[in-house]
């Protein structure tokens, strides 16, 4: 329970941040852009304004799901990035892992936790839904 009261407290900016420091350290070229203007689709308000890490030499979108957004509710997205050559990460607090594989089993994506402790944000392993 802990978790998600961190989760509310932070929001997704910290985490977008670190996630910008680790691609810049490897020397890829990565933004920060809404997710509603990386789909070719029309996608719920809440969902359209979504944090989303994209890297573009790699072609990773990393979306940034935060806690008023549903994982099952970012898959039409998930669909149109894929349709356009992006591999769709989807980043989660750790507490949502379970949810995000029940809702997104079958969905072209990985999914990565992510949560904070002392040492500040941290990410777990790429998984499968």
């Amino acid at each position: 329970m802990a978790m998600a009261v961190q989760v509310s407290l932070i929001g997704t900016d910290r985490v977008v941040d670190r996630a910008l420091a680790i691609y810049r350290a490897h020397l890829e070229r990565a933004i920060e852009v809404s997710l509603g203007d990386m789909v070719d689709r029309e996608i719920a308000v809440d969902v359209a304004r979504l944090s989303v890490v994209a890297a573009g030499d790699s072609r990773i979108a990393e979306i940034m799901v935060d806690e008023t957004v549903l994982c099952a509710q970012v898959t039409a997205a998930i669909w149109s990035l894929a349709e356009q050559g992006w591999q769709a990460n989807v980043i989660v607090p750790a507490s949502r892992m379970g949810e995000a594989h029940a809702s997104l089993r079958g969905v072209p994506c990985r999914l990565q936790a992510w949560w904070e402790d002392d040492a500040g944000i941290s990410f777990g392993a790429y998984e499968r839904p």
